[in-house]
């Protein structure tokens, strides 16, 4: 979907801004996919208007009688800390609902399987036919909602829209880039090559999608937003890796612990600035909403990886792939199956 264009208030022109937030699931996990998403809403602000002040939580206000925090229990939408709303004995519903919800608010349908949810959301121009050898990626048509009620997710995806559209929050991209152990395993050997480092490599491939969001997104001024990890200050590496800066610069505006954030002018149609936060969740749901998102298909996908295995291993527990529970997953396959589980090890098992 595209934003409105300019519109005027008062005898005074207003222009269309554009905010996004970006988070990743499953960086540290040894088995699954990384998975990186982001979200990205329209703002109306007035000429001169600046975006500089960092993470905007301009959406749990005006979506407030039908999104809130994690936690909730009077029928609204959990909005927050992924992991706050994926726990407990109904996680997977709870996270599943805020997430198809939110697909059916932007696309307008809830999806019948996982297969046509990745065909809704998935980036795929980053990955290679190979990236995907594994056969539980043959395997993702498990029927959607696992959890929930359709009837009940329709009704939310309505409600959202209704009261969007109420308060002018229009819905612009919601997707992610789903990055298989074959493709951790391939990038991580190119990103040695350079002498990077694990976290250089997953700072790149928010990044990498980020830049997808804005080359889509048709603003006048876009702020993106993604969650800090780590004790990282300076992100002007790998901001330059995807934005090139012959035709135009990059400004350094700030570099804390807390927060880092840059200003990018004449390397797209448009001024773009990308900031870094700690706990950006809880400063701008965008954030909160791709980290939701990640989150859930990541545990889709887990769930074929692990029916595939569990009809071939007896007695195998299903994991949810950190390394500690890994270690027993992997020895229990490769025991009954022969090393690797008869299997490339490139193809399921990360390198790191």
């Amino acid at each position: 979907m595209s934003p409105a264009g300019a519109a005027s208030k008062r005898g005074r022109q207003t222009r269309v801004l554009a905010r996004a937030g970006f988070d990743e699931a499953g960086l540290g996990p040894t088995l699954g996919p990384l998975v990186v998403a982001g979200f990205a809403t329209s703002v109306q602000a007035k000429p001169g208007a600046s975006t500089d002040r960092g993470p905007v939580d301009d959406l749990l206000g005006p979506l407030a009688s039908v999104v809130g925090p994690p936690g909730l229990r009077d029928g609204r939408l959990e909005v927050g800390d992924s992991k706050k709303i994926h726990t407990g004995t109904h996680k997977l519903a709870r996270i599943e609902r805020t997430a198809l919800a939110t697909v059916g608010w932007v696309y307008g349908q809830i999806p019948r399987s996982v297969s046509e949810l990745l065909e809704l959301v998935l980036v795929r121009e980053f990955e290679l036919p190979e990236d995907r050898r594994a056969p539980w990626w043959s395997m993702l048509d498990e029927a959607l909602p696992i959890a929930g009620d359709r009837g009940r997710l329709e009704h939310d995806a309505g409600r959202l829209r209704e009261v969007a559209d109420a308060r002018g929050v229009t819905p612009l991209w919601y997707r992610a880039d789903v990055v298989s152990a074959a493709r951790v395993n391939r990038e991580l050997a190119a990103e040695q090559l350079r002498e990077g480092t694990k976290n250089t490599w997953a700072t790149h491939a928010v990044l990498r999608l980020a830049k997808h969001a804005v080359d889509r997104i048709d603003a006048h001024t876009i702020a993106l937003w993604c969650d800090k990890a780590g004790g990282r200050q300076a992100y002007l590496e790998p901001l330059c890796r995807v934005w090139p800066e012959p035709t135009g610069r990059i400004d350094v505006l700030l570099e804390r612990r807390d927060r880092s954030q840059y200003g990018l002018l004449g390397l797209a149609p448009r001024p773009i600035e990308v900031g870094f936060v700690m706990g950006g969740d809880r400063l701008d749901p965008r954030i909160s909403w791709g980290s939701i998102l990640a989150k859930y298909l990541r545990e889709l996908i887990l769930r074929a990886f692990n029916r595939y295995f569990v009809a071939r291993v007896m007695e195998l527990r299903p994991t949810a792939g950190y390394p500690e529970d890994a270690k027993r997953f992997i020895a229990q396959v490769q025991l009954s199956l022969g090393d690797n589980g008869g299997l490339e090890r490139d193809a399921w098992i990360r390198c790191k």
